[in-house]
């Protein structure tokens, strides 16, 4: 006799909230939000190296009735508001009931969402859709920087998150979860979870060869090949969220057996508090990291703007590397700048024409100064690129688009706040990333896997802001300035408690 095919509900609500951003950009509004519904869900995502892709491919494999519900995402930002996280949550709980009774609902969470000013928007999400479908197999997939509540954990069945950082493993870590879902919707597991908050922050830490943290991922790997281990996640935690939730934590998933899901969780929270003091960032000023670049050979160098990413919820329009890329007198390129204006006058002028500009610094201390300069239109485009490395295959639209040409250095204006991840965006205005000295992009990390067939001389500089990679220097009120890095010897960790607990 055939077993029936399971229903599972596909669907997402994802924000990277920072506290700090509210009082420079406002709060997340809706207009923010790329939204999908329904047949939009599977024809946006399907195919694509993304989490909602990853649990579409599970679906396929299972032979299960996708029942699409609804996904929406913003550009990590300010904490989101109490009004637009209403509506978007009732668009999603809708979808469930569109859906009906399933066997299994797979859900994509950052893990770091805010409700301003200070709830946590994954916790409230969890909370609804349990109201709608309290006996449904939940799988939820989560950033690698989630703050992860001991209650999210009270509210889902799988929890798994991703290794990478660049999260180039975000649709085979979704994957895994909607595989250990429909196992245990069918009776062959029985998903056990286990947890470790840990009082730190880990400021951003790429997983390249030789870091601490790609060292850190390699544990992880090794306990989740372990017999009755499911899935194992440290989770760093996001430093730029100043909320009781906010910390680093390790959540592991085993095959009915709570004593060893915690043993793990200990064990990888005992190796990071060991080796926290490696994780420090020394920070490396604009002007220092173009001197070191240039002083390197021939050859392309890659510079990300590591304080000002707008994937970490930065302004995007932060000025201080490019004040510096200007005195270069070599062929630069500079990605992207948010500053809708200067787009609008781009386009009024046409390309060809020359103009005064303003560029960037509309966000007093978040940005720096505006730079005033002369600068000749080149190219205009609608933004719209479809990526390659990190989230391969899916559309991103930094909105309509100008690239200006100032002295030496090309800079590509966007109107959408958008992370740089690889070379569409400079590519769609003719800015072949070869031709350069140096390209300079809006990222701390992710630019890495993107721009990994450019050159393997890549740098992160750190300037001003409230999305600084030295985030023990970002002025906090609230309950993070206790938590290492920030309170240098927290008592609890010396001590090895979890005082969460």
């Amino acid at each position: 006799m055939s077993r029936p095919e399971p229903r599972a509900a596909v669907g997402g609500l994802v924000h990277e909230s920072s506290t700090f951003m509210v009082d420079h950009l406002g709060t997340a509004g809706l207009a923010d939000f790329s939204r999908h519904r329904g047949a939009d869900l599977l024809a946006e995502f399907t195919g694509t190296a993304t989490v909602t892709g990853g649990y579409l491919d599970a679906c396929a494999a299972a032979g299960a009735r996708v029942r699409p519900a609804s996904h929406a995402r913003a550009e990590p930002g300010p904490a989101v508001g109490e009004d637009v996280y209403r509506e978007l949550e009732g668009e999603l709980l809708a979808g469930l009931r569109t859906a009906g009774d399933c066997d299994v609902v797979l859900l994509d969470l950052h893990g770091a969402g805010v409700v301003a000013p200070d709830r946590s928007m994954d916790v409230a999400v969890l909370r609804a859709v349990r109201t709608v479908l309290p006996y449904a197999v939940l799988a939820v997939t989560m950033d690698l920087h989630a703050n992860v509540p001991t209650e999210l954990l009270s509210l889902a069945d799988v929890v798994t998150g991703f290794h990478e950082y660049p999260h180039t493993d975000a649709a085979d870590r979704s994957r895994l979860a909607g595989e250990l879902a429909f196992d245990a919707a069918r009776g062959a597991v029985v998903p056990v979870l286990g947890q470790r908050r840990l009082p730190m922050l880990l400021p951003p830490s790429p997983t390249v060869a030789g870091s601490p943290a790609g060292e850190l991922r390699d544990v992880v790997r090794e306990i989740e090949r372990r017999s009755g281990v499911l899935a194992c996640t440290v989770f760093h935690g996001f430093p730029y969220a100043d909320t009781e939730q906010a910390a680093a934590s390790v959540v592991t998933v085993t095959d009915g057996d709570p004593s060893l899901a915690q043993r793990c969780c200990d064990e990888v929270a005992d190796w990071l508090t060991a080796h926290r003091e490696r994780f420090r960032t020394t920070p490396l000023a604009p002007g220092k990291a173009l001197r070191e670049a240039l002083a390197g050979g021939p050859g392309t160098v890659v510079v990300g703007d590591g304080s000002d990413n707008p994937g970490c919820g930065g302004t995007g329009d932060s000025t201080y590397l490019l004040r510096e890329l200007l005195e270069v007198p070599e062929p630069t390129c500079f990605a992207t700048l948010w500053d809708p204006q200067t787009v609008a006058a781009a386009i009024a002028a046409g390309v060809g024409a020359t103009l005064p500009v303003r560029l960037g610094g509309r966000h007093d201390w978040a940005s720096g100064p505006p730079v005033e300069a002369e600068a000749t239109v080149r190219a205009l485009t609608d933004g719209v690129i479809v990526q390659t490395a990190m989230r391969r295959g899916k559309r991103a639209d930094f909105g309509p688009c100008a690239r200006l040409t100032v002295g030496t250095c090309d800079v590509v204006v966007a109107s959408q706040r958008r992370q740089v991840l690889d070379p569409e965006i400079l590519l769609l205005h003719g800015c072949a990333p070869e031709r350069y000295r140096i390209v300079a992009v809006k990222s701390v990390s992710h630019f890495r896997a993107g721009f990994a067939g450019v050159t393997d001389r890549m740098l992160v500089v750190d300037a001003p802001g409230p999305t600084a990679r030295t985030i023990e220097h970002i002025p906090r009120r609230g309950p993070t300035r206790l938590l290492w890095p920030m309170s240098a010897s927290p008592e609890a960790t010396a001590a090895g408690r979890d005082p969460w607990t």
